[in-house]
């Protein structure tokens, strides 16, 4: 895969099926990777990913290919499985009682909806077609395919909808007042704007995909060359090259990057962000990796494309269930 990866909801949709059938397993220092951060309803790096995982307070939120990528719930051991809508669902983001999410159903087309995390009053909150969502304290800041993927934010209760940007947008990341995000008409090149709309900047000249904040960094697989994995401050400054291999399904989470590593047959791996101790975390071809709670998930990329876990050092890899094409 020597071209820069291009992500259509579509495709997600297709890949993203999602099942229980989660193992029981005692705690671990490692519980506290994929834990979204204050005020945020996933992490940056799960919504890259589709954001088909969230988690909050020892539940874990999934969308179920079993039933029709709809939302479940369960408890970090397995137990307590809860159905929480029959849409077929996407880019998750939990926060207080409500899970927000994309409504993919085709009479939806991707409008965002919340539905209490006990199941209950689920609410349409815009008929925006919607991708890369981020809910962040009170506001919804998403791309908007009703609008030519323009970036816009909403309330979280459906009022102040508000065009903050006019570029076609992916890889949406909203960080200390910034959103940043790839720029479709200039070449997917990463730019940040103002959370009110204001400064437009584009911060690298790179072609970029999985693009993940993480404090004063950017990590993202560099389209200009060959897909690799590089780095580059928020402030433009520092371009660093990671890796010699292409990364693609980026994940960055406490001192760690995931990804899957398209030069050793989409593989599984895992760099520190200063790019030593690189290691191979498993040996199927993987990809959509989410983090949750100590755990990654992903799709092994085989004919009957299953869905696994493992731990974020490789250990105590297991299938979770089939998806369901």
């Amino acid at each position: 895969m020597k071209k820069l990866i291009s992500v259509s909801i579509l495709a997600l949709i297709v890949i993203f099926a999602v099942s229980g059938c989660f193992g029981k397993d005692s705690a671990s220092p490692d519980d506290t990777v994929g834990i979204p951060a204050e005020g945020y309803g996933n992490t940056l790096g799960n919504i890259s990913n589709g954001g088909v995982v969230a988690f909050q307070e020892g539940w874990v939120y999934y969308c179920n290919g079993n039933d029709d990528v709809s939302i479940y719930k369960m408890r970090i051991n397995g137990s307590d499985k809860t159905k929480l809508n029959s849409d077929r669902s996407m880019f998750l983001n939990v926060q207080g009682d409500w899970v927000y999410y994309s409504n993919i159903e085709k009479t939806e087309n991707g409008s965002i909806y919340k539905v209490k995390a006990d199941g209950t009053e689920r609410i349409k909150v815009t008929n925006d077609s919607a991708s890369f969502i981020n809910v962040v304290d009170e506001w919804i800041y998403y791309s908007n395919a009703s609008d030519d993927r323009r970036i816009y934010k909403i309330k979280t209760d459906g009022t102040e909808r508000t065009l903050v940007g006019d570029k076609f947008s992916s890889y949406l990341n909203v960080q200390d007042g910034w959103i940043y995000y790839t720029n479709g008409d200039d070449k997917k090149r990463i730019y940040k704007v103002n959370i009110d709309g204001t400064e437009n900047v584009r911060v690298s000249g790179d072609a970029a995909a999985f693009i993940n904040v993480d404090g004063d960094w950017i990590y993202y697989s560099n389209g200009s060359d060959g897909n690799k994995l590089y780095k580059i401050k928020t402030d433009g400054t520092e371009n660093t090259e990671l890796t010699k291999e292409e990364a693609l399904f980026i994940n960055v989470s406490e001192e760690w990057i995931y990804y899957s590593n398209g030069y050793n047959g989409n593989r599984i791996f895992r760099i520190k962000k200063d790019g030593t101790d690189k290691k191979i975390l498993n040996y199927e071809s993987s990809k959509f990796i989410n983090i949750a709670d100590g755990w990654l998930y992903f799709i092994v990329d085989s004919a009957s494309n299953r869905l696994y876990k493992m731990r974020i050092d490789g250990t105590k890899i297991q299938m979770v269930e089939k998806v369901e094409r």
